[in-house]
């Protein structure tokens, strides 16, 4: 190979390397300006962020101190809306929670509650434990009947430590008027708890329990149990024996009563019929008889007694309490029932003894005849009509007839022993 050959081969060589190291510098170099760039520019764009928000925040100070100091706390609310919707719009961070609260009493003031409403649901969404809105809210609601909605937000006050007896008074409230009184009795349970001695609670409840069908009686139990003497508690369970035909327990009660009250008219009477229901007539007479030294005698209670003898088969006494009462009062017309009652049951004894109505002769008719006139004296009173014609159909049969009479002509009184008393 020539000298000159060489050479430029070497030239050549020594030119390809030159021109690879010069790309490789570019190449870094190059990046490297690059990567510097991007770098400046990401900074830059944090920076403009950064300034972005700083800017959004001042704006929110701004809007918010306007909406306030200017306008809300000059009670001049529709000026200050407008202002708070801005703040409230920037003010992602919610860093001013109050605005929710306020926004909405603006417009509670100038009278738009559909607004308000929003408001405080936008506030309830951001700030949840904010015991104030769901106060606002609560109130909205019950104010437009919407009372599913008014339950959940006095629940959620409680739940937040409100004041949990003005809600629980409100709670039970709202929970009778949406008819959950299961739920109203739960909370008048808790309202207990905070004030055992409040009868005023206890009874309410009571009340609400026996509004809605339920039985009553446990509750007056307890309470009649904390308060031994409370008259009012005595009757209660009094009125509920016996509404229930628990006879023994209404005379317990009645006792009770007596006790504190021994001319307590209302406990004699309970006790009264309670002995009625147990069929213990001579039990029931003694407590009519002292209720009539109480009261002194009346028709009424002197035809009870006349019945309670009747009962035990003292048709005499039961024929001379009638007629006292009869005395007392002409025109009472169950006294003549009692007499009536009297004739017929004696009637019946005797046939029963002799074997029964086939046996049955013509002094046991006019017996019948007598008891049946009562019957038709009796039917003549109100008190009494209807009793009366019963049982004048039920004995009708049972009279003389014409052939009995043509028959015995000159028989006008029964001539049977067992009858002497009547005549």
């Amino acid at each position: 190979m020539s000298c000159q050959k060489m050479k430029n081969t070497f030239s050549y060589k020594l030119f390809l390397l030159f021109g690879t190291v010069l790309l490789i510098l570019m190449i870094y170099f190059g990046c490297g300006s690059t990567t510097k760039e991007v770098a400046k520019n990401d900074k830059e764009a944090v920076l403009s962020q950064a300034e972005q928000d700083a800017k959004r925040k001042h704006q929110v100070d701004l809007d918010f101190n306007i909406a306030f100091y200017e306008y809300y706390s000059h009670k001049r609310y529709r000026e200050a809306i407008p202002f708070y919707l801005k703040a409230i719009e920037n003010d992602k961070e919610v860093r001013f929670p109050g605005m929710y609260q306020q926004l909405g009493q603006c417009y509670i003031e100038i009278e738009e509650s559909d607004s308000a409403q929003i408001a405080y649901e936008m506030g309830v969404e951001k700030t949840p434990d904010n015991i104030y809105i769901h106060e606002k809210l609560e109130w909205i609601y019950e104010s437009k009947m919407e009372i599913d909605k008014a339950i959940k937000e006095c629940e959620k006050i409680i739940e937040l430590g409100g004041d949990k007896e003005v809600y629980l008074i409100k709670l039970k409230s709202l929970y009778v008027r949406n008819d959950q009184i299961d739920e109203a009795i739960d909370v008048y349970n808790k309202l207990i708890e905070l004030h055992p001695e409040d009868k005023d609670l206890q009874d309410q409840k009571t009340n609400l329990i026996k509004l809605s069908g339920g039985s009553v009686i446990d509750e007056y139990k307890k309470m009649h149990e904390q308060y031994p003497n409370d008259k009012k508690y005595i009757e209660a369970l009094l009125a509920e024996y016996s509404r229930n035909d628990d006879d023994m327990n209404a005379i317990s009660m009645a006792d009770k009563l007596l006790a504190l009250e021994p001319k307590n008219i209302l406990a004699l009477d309970k006790k009264a019929d309670a002995y009625a229901n147990l069929q213990k007539w001579r039990d029931r007479i003694n407590i009519l008889k002292r209720k009539m030294e109480i009261t002194g005698e009346n028709s009424e209670v002197l035809s009870d007694i006349a019945e309670c003898c009747n009962l035990l088969k003292s048709y005499s006494s039961a024929r001379s309490f009638a007629n006292r009462a009869i005395k007392k009062d002409s025109n009472y017309g169950m006294a003549y029932i009692r007499i009536g009652e009297a004739y017929e049951y004696c009637v019946e004894d005797v046939v029963s003894k002799k074997g029964g109505f086939a046996k049955m002769t013509f002094d046991d008719k006019l017996i019948y005849e007598l008891a049946y006139r009562q019957y038709q004296r009796a039917s003549k009173y109100p008190d009494a009509s209807g009793v009366a014609g019963r049982r004048m159909n039920a004995i009708r049969s049972l009279l003389p007839t014409k052939e009995d009479k043509f028959m015995s002509p000159d028989k006008k009184k029964a001539s049977n022993k067992a009858y002497q008393w009547i005549y």
